[in-house]
């Protein structure tokens, strides 16, 4: 029975979720899986010289990300990050193919003396004369003893025992176009042929192909894409503890790659962007790739681990954009002010390493700090994060719209209701300095172009799918400005 008097109280619950960088270590000393980590001593327990999986390096990096509230400008430093540890690869001998034929106790059929009798098994077709009437299995599969055929390029030899006839590849590998059924057919004095079904059963197991077990840099992004896809793709920037420049390049690319297009989106695929920051000793370190960030320092520095250092002085602004340029990252030891070392650079050197868009610190009029910002293709590194920031508020607002209303009208207002997750996500992008302002009137420098009921298509009424939404804005890249442009698609 319903009752005389209700009364609901609801709150207006403000937002506790605090938007910062999904970061990631990644380690190639050892399986461990991926874990949330807050401070040292939780990275030193399972990475440290006593920890599950020893590896230097990630603790060093951890803690120079960690350490940097004496000279990052931000009101707040990193305050947790993932860390994730992945095997090297190692070699393995490979194995052979083989096909397993078990034939019944008792043959449904008997074979008379003198037939021919043809085996049809892998694709080839191996023939024999019975000596004596075959009854049973066992006496089939002796039939059958030291014959061998060819298949994929392998020779398959056979062995018996008991009613299992089983021929196996003399060299190891995948094996293809290799069938698990078998045939039997018998031929009697040249005029009758007939087909024994005997029941038999069959396993057929193909071989692999043996690997060497390099440590390449194909390995590991393939190692990566496997994480991805199986176990964690909750994380944006990464880092990893190989610096060589083989590797550089190749994760490099990775990133770049992990950006999907306008294509690519509309056929289903994901965005999950990533972007990657590296280090070099390399001085003509060279690679024109986007969604990647390389700092160079001295060999005798690497250990200092730059770009971890790096990462830890500038990501606390995020969201805010700030300009990569002009910081100054810390050492990394909590005891210290001191920053990370200066190399020691030719004029030339330095040239070459601005050239092809190497970030490296250096001191101008005994100011020390980093230069230039900039990914490998020359774009900031802040226009780079502004952006994926827009994408992902965007796309963010737009879910909560189409989850918390139940019903979204094929009409102008409903239009208009979708277009707020634009309007809001580039107002937000104001607030965060990730967009531009109007030196005058203060409003951010954004356009969006919301269709109209009238501008869609049969086939788009049909299908529920809105004309596109199209937006453009001015990001403030600091002393740099470029323009960003957009298209929102949804299906009501």
């Amino acid at each position: 029975m319903a009752k005389d008097v209700i009364v609901v109280v609801q709150r207006n619950a403000l937002p506790t979720k605090k938007d910062s960088l999904d970061i990631l270590l990644v380690s190639t000393a050892g399986a461990c899986p991926v874990a949330v980590y807050r401070d040292i001593e939780s990275v030193k327990a399972v990475y440290g010289p006593s920890g599950t999986t020893p590896n230097a390096k990630i603790v060093r990096k951890a803690t120079t990300l960690l350490n940097q509230g004496k000279t990052t400008l931000a009101d707040t430093l990193v305050t947790k990050f993932k860390i994730v540890g992945f095997d090297r690869p190692k070699s393995t001998p490979g194995t052979v193919a083989s096909i397993a034929i078990t034939f019944p106790a008792i043959l449904p059929e008997k074979i008379e003396e003198g037939s021919n009798v043809t085996l049809k098994v892998g694709g080839a077709e191996i023939e024999n004369i019975t000596p004596n009437e075959i009854t049973t299995g066992k006496d089939l599969a002796e039939l059958f003893t030291s014959t061998s055929f060819t298949a994929s390029g392998k020779i398959f030899n056979s062995a018996v025992s008991n009613t299992t006839l089983t021929y196996t590849a003399t060299t190891i590998g995948v094996v293809s176009g290799v069938s698990d059924s078998i045939q039997i057919d018998t031929e009697i004095n040249d005029t009758d042929n007939l087909d024994i079904y005997t029941n038999a059963s069959v396993v057929f197991t193909n071989g692999t192909d043996a690997t060497s077990g390099e440590d390449t840099p194909e390995a590991l992004v393939a190692t990566i894409k496997k994480f991805q896809s199986d176990i964690d793709n909750d994380w944006y920037l990464f880092m990893t503890d190989r610096d060589e420049p083989a590797f550089v390049k190749a994760l490099a690319k990775f990133a770049e790659a992990s950006e999907p297009s306008e294509a690519e989106l509309g056929a289903g695929i994901e965005d999950h962007r990533k972007f990657y920051m590296g280090q070099t000793t390399d001085k003509n370190f060279a690679q024109e790739t986007a969604r990647a960030a390389v700092i160079y320092t001295d060999p005798a520095y690497i250990d200092e681990e730059p770009d971890a250092s790096y990462t830890g002085n500038v990501a606390p602004f995020y969201p805010n954009n700030v300009t990569w340029k002009f910081k100054r990252p810390q050492n990394g030891n909590a005891a210290s002010t001191a920053l990370i070392s200066l190399p020691q650079l030719k004029d030339s050197e330095r040239d070459a390493l601005l050239e092809n868009h190497v970030n490296f610190l250096t001191e101008e009029y005994k100011r020390q700090y980093v230069k230039e910002g900039t990914c490998l293709d020359g774009e900031f590194i802040d226009v780079v994060l502004g952006g994926d920031w827009i994408a992902q508020r965007m796309r963010d607002l737009l879910y909560d719209i189409l989850l918390t209303n139940a019903n979204i009208e094929y009409t102008d207002a409903g239009f208009g209701l979708i277009s707020t997750a634009v309007l809001q996500a580039l107002a937000e992008a104001v607030d965060y300095n990730i967009i531009a302002r109007d030196p005058e009137s203060l409003a951010g420098i954004f356009t969006v172009i919301i269709p109209k009921y009238s501008e869609s298509t049969d086939e788009q009424r049909r299908n529920r799918i809105m004309p596109d939404i199209i937006w453009e804005a001015l990001l403030a890249g600091a002393v740099h400005q470029v323009k960003v442009k957009g298209v929102l698609r949804a299906s009501l």
